[in-house]
This record gives C-alpha cells, structure tokens and sequence, in this order.
C-alpha cells in the first residue's frame, strides 16, 4: 500500500488581513446558474431575477464571498483557495470592485437600506385577551391578580375572555367566579366560555357548515373518548383563533403571570443570525427568578402590538434597527427573512420562573455564558437541569421562521390556520403551519420574558436522559416543513388545502409504507439530536466530568433507540403499541388534521364576517 501527502501553503501575501470594525463589508448574492460554454456561464440573481453573464472563475470568486466580510478579507480568501491567483491581488480586486458596481455582491449599508424600505402597513383592531384555563383555579387567580395590577397602572380598558377546558365542577364555579371579580375590580369587560359557551358556539357553526359538524365539535370541544385525552390546549388555541377573526388578540395560559422583564444582557435592535445561541440564567429559587433583570415600565400588551401585524422591514427604521456591523460574518443566503417582505403575523416572550418544555434537552445546546452557568457546580447543575428557576429567551429582538412556543400577541387579520385541538406542541405545529399558508410570515421574538409558576415540580431530568420520542405534533410540524417551496399558491386557504392532500395521500399509503416513514423520521429526529449532542461535546472540552457523563448518556439513550427494532411509536401513543397499530394510529391522526385544515377556510372567513357578534352573542 502506498500513500501521497500532498499540501498546498497559502501563499504569503494571503493572510488575512486584521478586520476594520468599521469598514463596509459585501456578500454576494444567491442566485441560479446555467453553462453556456466550458469557459462562461449565465447567473440569475435569485431575488431580482437581473441576468448576468460571467466567467466560471467569477463565479468561483463570488461563491468565496457568501459572507459579510472586507473586500481585502474576500480577497485574501479567494487567493488562499485559488493558488493561481497567489500573485494577482490587485487584479482580484479589482473584479471583486466590479461585481459591486454590478450588484452582484452587496454593502452591509445597502442591505439594511433595502430592508428598510418596506413600507408600514395599517394593522388590524386589539379584539381581546384570551386566556387559556383547565382545572387551575389557584393558577387563574394569580394571573387574573397580576392583570388587575396592569390595568390599574395602565388604565388599559382591554376586554379579557376566559377559555375553560375545565372538567371539575368545583374548578369551573370557582372560575368563573374569580373572573366576576375581576370584571367588578377593574370595570373591564369580560367574556366566560365554558362548555355550555362552546357548545352554543359549535351549534351555530354547525347550522351553517353542517357537512363539517364532526371537525367543528372535534376542532373546538372536549370529547369524552378515551383517544382524546392528550392535552387539549389546541382547542381553546382554534376557539381564540375564530373569536378573533379579522382583527389581533393576545394569548395567555392560566399559569402565566405580568409584569415582563428584561434580563441584564438585553440588547437593543434586531438580531441577524437566523440561529443564534440561546440565553438562559439560572437562579436558586422562585423568589430570585421573580427578582431577575428589571420590570418592564412599558404598557406589555402595547409594547408588542406596536409589532403585531407590522412589516419587519418597517420596524427596522423604528423600534429595533439593524446594525451593519451585525452582519458581519452572516451568510447571506441564510437571511432569508431579512431578505424577503416578512411580515410579523406574532410575537413572542421568554420565561422567567420555571421552564415551559417538557424536557431539558435546550441545556445542552446552551453556549458561552449560559452554558457556563449551568455547569458552574454540580450541586447548582442538579438542580438546574430541572428548569424549574430560570431566565430563558433571546438577547435582542429576533425574527424566526418558526417558534416553539405559545406566542404572546397574534395578528388574526389574514387567515391564520388551526392547530391539531390536542396534544403537546400545538405552538410549534400552528407556527409551522402559519409559514407554509403565509410564506411571508415571521414571528418577532422579543427580549423580554413573562413569568411561568408551573403548578408543580417536574423532573425534566429524566425524560432528557430518556430516548426522544417526538410527539405527534412535532412529526406533523416536521412534514409540513417538508412542503415548505414546493406550491405557489397565493391564497393561504388553497395552501392549507393542498396540504390537507398530502396528508391524506400518506394516509392512504400501505401499512408498509406507513410503518417505514415513521421508522424514517424517528430515525431522523434522533439522529439529529445524536450528531448536534456529539458537536457539543466535541467543542466543550473544559465542561466537567458530570456535564459530559449527562450528555453522553443522552447520546447513548438515543442511539440505542435508533438501532433498536422495536415499533416506530410516535410521544403520544401508547406503549406496548405494536406496528399495526402504529400505522394505524397514524392514520387517524392525518386523516383529522386534514378534515380540520379543509374546513377551516371557511369557519375562520365566517367568523371573520361575524366580527364581534360572535363573541357578544355570548
């Protein structure tokens, strides 16, 4: 056996050169290419559709300056992977000045002047603020506490709904009650729907769509059968969505609680990284969490209205501009949303007091100062790993495609989609679904948080270190991600139409074939969790022993479920279910998501046309 080592030194001359803070900085632009000899191609920018013509080694040279960086660090880093052009320096610049007069690489100026030019847009009515509450009356008096503090200091006036799931008759009078008293101290007018409410709503829909009277009752009311037991905060989530038709509201769960506050390390402006690391601070008990950053002085609910509903472009020109010196080192292609007309349909808060998720798996992809704080001793760490004192969101006002959790403020004027009335995750599958109909849609994740008292102490600890099992509504999110480009369609209620047919082509599909896209995407899903686990580990090399032993043993829970053949069972089902019941389980939950998503249209235009008659005729 014989082996060639063959080394390639950059040459001298191309070192990078020391960045100035404060000099311009290019990318280049995405776009499509097509040959049209051995020496010379056609590239289409991707955004504007402008047709340039250029030779392969342009092209070689823009593909070297995807990032925000100096024309000199462009340059030394095309001679560095083109040796040819070791001795060329000057000639390379003098290309690379060219394609800026062709715009073909564009300044970090240019960039935050374009998206700044989206005009603001008119933003629909605040219909009210919806609260989510099953069976928690001590929880709902709380909140209900903290809002009456608001509207005392505020004098905001704004009407509150109650949206009662619960099962217990002593909770619902108890309920009901608080939120009479509510009305009485504040002067604020209020809306009770238990499910008497609910069932008076669903018969009035049902009288006008009574071909989709079973999706209605399944979309929006408890069932008693056994199968429908899962958490069922999707329903009072679609109930909001259509009392609020046509206009933004605000979303609230009954173990929330006001005032907001900011975290010592908030930042002001937008923040570019499509993926930045995420920030968490962790306290020794609740009263320290509660104690945390600085209250908020600002009217919350105003606060984020000001957003809700906005073209993010516009924004930048006000309340969260963007820096160009923080793109620096961004891919262009990876700013998407910052690229196209995003329009901000919710916004989103962090969490100080316990954690919203129901494992910790988000403390181990934690970086620099959060992860550091977490790891800091392995008394504390015990602790923390259960997520039950925290600070946990985003340091700077953030746009994302998709959120994992329950948004704060909706913009409800343009059809926004349903959710699955059950099971966890239901935040994450309705915002997957919000970008697949509105492909311009974002959520605008702020840096501020609101306070989370769970009801009692979970041990997340134990279902990290447990094998993942993704939960029915984070594999209906992952397959609508898979659409995600592939239809044209203007009109978000066609969108959610086309989907409603895929889903039912895969439920149509052979027992087989159903048993095989499930073992694929649990495959997938811990896979993913394997390789991104792996990376942390590789680079924390000065993380302490029980840190590593933690993450090590949730690689190794992971990997031997990945290699295990045992049913492909999805979070949800139960289990000793087998591979026929997997398959068919799985058929159940397509085909009701697809009744929901076909009928939804429809509810959701005649709701709209009802305006606040709906919600008044209560």
């Amino acid at each position: 056996m014989s082996y060639q080592f063959n080394y390639t030194l950059p040459p001298l001359n191309a070192a990078a050169p020391k960045a100035d803070p404060n000099a311009p900085t290019y990318a280049s632009e995405d776009g499509m290419v097509a040959s049209l000899s051995s020496q010379e191609c056609i590239f289409q920018i991707r955004r504007t559709g402008e047709p340039h013509v250029m030779t392969f080694q342009v092209l070689q040279a823009m593909d070297q300056c995807r990032e925000f960086r100096t024309l000199d660090e462009h340059v030394a880093r095309i001679q560095s992977t083109q040796p040819a052009l070791a001795s060329k320096r000057d000639d390379v610049k003098r290309v690379l000045e060219s394609l800026v007069q062709r715009k073909l690489l564009i300044s970090d100026a240019s960039f935050v002047e374009r998206l700044g030019t989206s005009s603001a847009i008119a933003q629909a009515p605040m219909r009210a603020v919806f609260i989510r509450a099953c069976d928690r009356p001590q929880q709902l008096a709380h909140l209900l506490t903290s809002l009456a503090e608001y509207e005392r200091r505020f004098r905001a006036g704004r009407r509150y709904v109650l949206l009662d799931d619960s099962v217990l008759q002593a909770s619902i009078n108890e309920q009901r009650d608080l939120l009479r008293e509510f009305a009485r101290t504040t002067g604020c007018k209020v809306h009770y729907i238990g499910h008497a409410e609910r069932t008076k709503i669903v018969d009035k829909l049902a009288r006008e769509f009574p071909q989709a009277k079973a999706t209605i009752q399944n979309l929006l009311v408890r069932d008693k059968s056994a199968g429908t037991q899962r958490f069922g905060g999707g329903r009072g989530w679609n109930m909001a969505l259509l009392l609020s038709a046509g206009s933004r509201f605000a979303l609230l769960d009954d173990d929330l609680r006001l005032n907001l506050k900011r975290p010592p390390f908030a930042r002001v402006g937008l923040d570019p990284n499509p993926s930045p690391p995420m920030e968490a601070a962790f306290l020794a008990n609740m009263e320290e969490a509660f104690g945390y950053g600085e209250d908020v002085d600002q009217d919350p609910f105003a606060l984020h209205l000001d957003a809700c509903g906005q073209m993010l472009g516009a924004l930048t020109r006000t309340a969260y501009p963007l820096s160009r010196q923080a793109l620096r080192g961004m891919n262009l292609s990876r700013l998407e949303i910052l690229s196209a007309p995003s329009r901000v349909v919710a916004t989103q808060l962090g969490t100080y007091g316990s954690a919203r998720t129901e494992n910790g798996l988000w403390l181990y992809r934690l970086e620099g100062r959060s992860r550091e704080e977490l790891w800091r001793e392995r008394a504390s760490y015990l602790r923390n790993t259960e997520a039950q004192h925290i600070w946990f969101g985003v340091a700077q006002a953030l746009p994302k495609e998709i959120t994992g959790f329950t948004p704060f403020t909706f913009d409800n004027s343009l059809l926004l989609p349903c959710t699955n009335p059950v099971g966890r995750g239901e935040d994450s599958l309705w915002s997957a679904l919000t970008r697949y109909a509105h492909p311009d849609a974002v959520v605008l994740e702020l840096p501020e948080a609101i306070a989370h008292v769970q009801e009692s102490q979970r041990n997340r600890s134990e279902i990290t270190r447990s094998a993942f099992a993704p939960r029915v509504n984070l594999f209906l999110r992952d397959y609508i991600q898979r659409q995600f480009g592939l239809y044209k369609a203007a009109d978000p209620a066609q969108r959610l139409s086309f989907f409603a047919d895929v889903l039912r082509d895969l439920a149509g599909a052979s027992e087989a074939e159903r048993v095989s896209n499930l073992r694929e995407y649990l495959s997938y899903a811990r896979a993913d969790l394997i390789d991104r686990l792996q990376h942390q580990i590789e680079a924390a090399t000065e993380a302490p022993i029980y840190w590593q032993a933690d993450a090590r043993a949730i690689v190794e829970s992971n990997a031997k479920a990945l290699l295990a053949k045992v049913p492909p069972r999805l979070g949800d089902w139960p289990e000793d279910i087998d591979d026929a019941g997997c398959a068919k389980a799985l058929v159940g939950e397509l085909d009701g998501m697809a009744d929901a998503l076909e009928h939804w249209p429809a509810l959701w235009r005649h709701a709209a046309e009802q305006g606040e008659k709906l919600l008044g005729a209560l």
